[in-house]
């Protein structure tokens, strides 16, 4: 690497500190979310600082590679590039030359071309990314459950952790007790293994997609040392049965028994062998950074989940985040005025309100069977009935056909008609068994299933 080229390098640094400055300022993570606090105005949008979050972490990888390829090179190649620049004349002359090489190079656009790539395409709330990181697209990135981060999605992890637990608990409950084990009552093999792990690496798969600037590698290091430390000091866990022992006498006389000696031998001729119990401690520790995530999303029943995402979808469309968009607040705000918080049109307004009581969307129809959720409007109430979350609750109470219980929403209701179903059905089969009837030599009247179990028996 030349002169000119550890020159670009350095000057490249140089810009993306510059960047990094400007985006912090930009961000005023605290400052204006005070100042707003206080005059009432409105917070950037939460999606527009992690935008600039995953944009500041990706000039960080790039000023980290510029500095180790220039760290690589710097003594290598430097001295070899300072003897061709001496000027045993001392007129100057080389000096001249490629000052002026520079200045042509400045007027080429070269340096304001490098600014420009990694400066703001605008200060307003439309376009804040530089080219850079014009590609950054948060809708890849999460889920439409996780809402760019606002929530975790732990759906199909509880569907995992359902074939494994003893305890059949719905997501609310699952979402208190997933990291606390010791509450749970699961099989552990190597289905538990994969849970656990999918479970990790969905949470740090989470924490660096919401938290791009948190150091993660940093924090899994510290979980692996306090584990360690806590390893060291519990000196009566048995690692191959996965056990506490409260006595010195009780652990001795364990590690001589043949379960123990079974479970070591076990631990040599299989991969399972993977100390599941470090991945617990590793899910406990990681939860903690989604901790106020978690207990907020428990709290909220599914009704109130959906009324919040809706309500963050319009803050999206009514964040400013610039002064150049001042002009259209009030027409913006008169526009989506929603005191009556009516479902939008799709122009994106507000629907008139009698066509809102014309449609029953003023009247809520609650499902028991679908965990209480309640649906706006007969319509809707009555297209839940095939979708895939009634069909799912009508599954858990053991009930195979759910066409028959069209209109039925409460729990206790849909079991009494399904065990009714259920003896209608026997007693039609019974009936048809016993419609045919057949007589044996002696003049005796039977049903042809009694004939056939007495010939069988060789009772005839």
């Amino acid at each position: 690497m030349s002169l000119e080229h550890q020159r670009a390098a350095l000057e490249e640094l140089h810009v993306i500190e510059r960047a990094l400055t400007d985006r912090i300022i930009h961000m005023s993570f605290i400052t204006l979310m005070m100042i707003n606090l206080l005059l009432k105005g409105k917070k950037r949008s939460f999606r527009e600082i992690l935008l600039q979050q995953h944009e500041m972490e990706r000039f960080i990888d790039n000023y980290k590679r510029q500095k180790v390829s220039l760290d690589t090179v710097r003594n290598s190649t430097g001295q070899d590039d300072l003897k061709e620049l001496q000027d045993k004349t001392f007129e100057l002359q080389k000096f001249d030359q490629l000052f002026n090489k520079l200045k042509q190079k400045d007027s080429d656009g070269v340096v304001n071309g490098l600014q420009h790539i990694y400066s703001l395409k605008s200060s307003s709330g439309i376009n804040i990314l530089s080219e850079v990181g014009a590609d950054i697209d948060l809708s890849s990135m999460f889920s439409g459950e996780e809402y760019f981060g606002k929530y975790i999605d732990l759906i199909s992890l509880h569907e995992q952790w359902l074939n494994l637990s003893i305890d059949k608990f719905n997501y609310v409950k699952y979402l208190e007790i997933f990291d606390k084990f010791d509450q749970q009552r699961l099989k552990k093999g190597d289905d538990y293994i994969k849970y656990l792990e999918d479970l990790s690496n969905y949470l740090m798969g989470y924490i660096k997609r919401t938290k791009p600037l948190f150091d993660l590698a940093k924090h899994i290091d510290q979980i692996k040392s306090d584990f360690s430390e806590i390893q060291e000091s519990n000196s009566l866990f048995c690692e191959s049965c996965n056990k506490n022992f409260a006595k010195q006498t009780v652990y001795d006389a364990h590690l001589t028994g043949k379960k123990h000696l079974k479970n070591v031998q076990r631990a040599h001729t299989t991969q399972q062998k993977t100390n599941y119990k470090f991945i617990e401690y590793q899910i406990t520790q990681l939860n903690v950074k989604n901790q106020s995530l978690t207990q907020r999303e428990k709290a909220l029943t599914e009704r109130e989940r959906l009324i919040e995402l809706d309500q963050l979808a319009k803050d999206e469309q009514l964040s400013d985040s610039d002064d150049e968009q001042q002009h259209e607040e009030n027409t913006d705000y008169n526009s989506l005025y929603n005191p009556m918080n009516l479902p939008l049109g799709p122009d994106g307004h507000p629907i008139p309100h009698w066509l809102y009581k014309l449609h029953g969307l003023d009247i809520e129809y609650t499902c028991e069977i679908c965990s209480n959720f309640s649906y706006q409007g007969r319509r809707a109430f009555d297209k839940h009935f095939l979708e895939s979350k009634h069909i799912h609750g009508l599954k858990c109470l053991g009930i195979t056909k759910p066409t028959l219980f069209k209109n039925i929403t409460k729990i206790e209701e849909a079991q009494n008609l399904w065990q009714k179903i259920r003896k209608d059905e026997k007693i039609r089969e019974s009936e048809k068994e016993n419609a045919v009837e057949v007589e044996d030599e002696q003049g005796n009247v039977m049903s042809e299933k009694v004939y056939n179990d007495l010939k069988k028996q060789g009772l005839l």
